[in-house]
């Protein structure tokens, strides 16, 4: 409950005579808020009166330091976000990036298998179940007649869901298949698969007519080949794509 002021809250008050009425009103405020403290038992805010001129007195307190605190970050926020045209924000920092970051480059995704071998096995040959198994340079090993054979580095290997169980079983067993291949020029060749193991390092193999195959489509040193698997009657079946 709000108490009124008396004559004795103001017995220790010592006039100026170069107050004036505002001089009177700060000075009754003033009072009261001290009076105000004293009955919630909290010590009075650190205000004084200080004169200012023959006019009158400027009243300082914790409340208008904080005001002016306040606003002077708001000035400061408002400068920041101007750029000085009054209608410009200045753009936010971008957060800094590693050099790692910079120089990763997102990998190119491999092209799809051409359309003519698409129509070609998808209609023609009733083929289902593409996927890509390899996208790879032509290495003069791959060339190489006395090797006579086309490699298959697991280390590049897409997928190796492109054989089942069985068949997964039976190249773990060193036992070769015989399969169909597309190649290139689209012609059609049986092909023998191996895989082999060498000391860490395991690769499937394609063996015994591959020489043939690089002599019909002159295939050389450096050229970009993909080697699809489809499958016909669930009997698997790959195409060589010359890019």
């Amino acid at each position: 409950m709000m108490e009124l002021l008396s004559l004795d809250d103001f017995k220790d008050t010592k006039i100026d005579p170069n107050w004036g009425p505002f001089d009177y009103l700060l000075h009754v405020l003033d009072v009261d808020q001290q009076k105000m403290q004293k009955s919630q038992n909290a010590p009075p805010p650190p205000q004084t009166l200080c004169k200012q001129d023959h006019k009158g007195f400027k009243l300082r307190s914790k409340f208008n330091n904080s005001v002016g605190l306040k606003r002077k970050r708001n000035l400061k926020a408002v400068e920041e976000e101007d750029d000085g045209d009054g209608d410009r924000v200045a753009p936010k920092l971008k957060p800094k990036r590693s050099k790692k970051q910079e120089k990763s480059v997102c990998p190119i995704p491999p092209p799809d298998l051409p359309p003519l071998f698409r129509q070609l096995i998808v209609e023609e040959m009733g083929g289902r179940g593409l996927v890509l198994v390899i996208q790879k340079t032509i290495f003069f090993s791959d060339i190489n007649p006395t090797a006579s054979r086309f490699s298959i580095p697991f280390s590049q290997v897409k997928t190796h869901d492109f054989l089942n169980e069985a068949e997964a079983k039976e190249l773990d067993d060193k036992n070769s298949m015989q399969v169909w291949l597309l190649d290139p020029s689209m012609r059609g060749t049986s092909i023998t698969l191996n895989k082999w193991v060498m000391g860490s390092s395991s690769l499937y193999v394609l063996t015994n007519t591959w020489n043939p195959l690089v002599k019909n489509n002159q295939l050389k040193k450096g050229d970009m080949v993909q080697l699809w698997s489809f499958r016909v009657n669930s009997l698997l079946c790959f195409a060589l794509v010359k890019l």
